[in-house]
């Protein structure tokens, strides 16, 4: 019989920590009746910090599936929240960025996001909170390096 895996592994936390801080984002963003979904936010806050970019990219960034993306966009582009554009460098792709009329619908997001920050970190000392920052960025970095050096050397070849 296999060993018991450790509820409590690195990973475990992690993505169950994830999805707990969706959830509660989910449910402030269906509070604050701001005319998306919570898919639509998550769209919207990862374009706000990444700039415009392709689709595909975009998927890759949410953990998503391209298809489920292109939906997204597609409702988005109807709302007028975000364009498509040509890609400069690949006629096939297209760009997509956010509109003008994005902004108070980002503030909004921003506001669900901060009230889902607040359930989760309650009781979390602000030194403790700067340490598992820390660690998380550490993290990123550690897990981005060589992540990147292969889509470096996919392009490549």
């Amino acid at each position: 019989m296999p060993s018991k895996i450790d509820p409590e592994s690195p990973g475990f936390l992690v993505s169950t920590t994830a999805r707990l801080m969706r959830g509660a984002f989910e449910r402030e963003i269906e509070r604050a009746q701001i005319g998306v979904t919570a898919g639509e936010a998550r769209v919207l806050a990862h374009m706000s910090v990444c700039g415009g970019m392709r689709q595909n990219i975009l998927a890759d960034r949410l953990g998503c599936a391209p298809m489920s993306v292109s939906a997204f966009l597609d409702r988005l582009e109807r709302a007028g929240l975000i364009e498509r554009g040509p890609d400069p460098d690949d006629r096939r792709a297209k760009i997509v960025r956010l509109t003008a009329a994005a902004g108070p619908i980002l503030t909004q997001i921003q506001l669900a996001g901060e009230e889902a920050r607040k359930a989760a970190f309650a009781g979390v000392r602000p030194e403790d909170f700067e340490v598992f920052r820390a660690v998380c960025l550490q993290l990123r970095a550690n897990l981005e390096e060589p992540r990147g050096a292969r889509a470096a050397a996919e392009v490549a070849q």
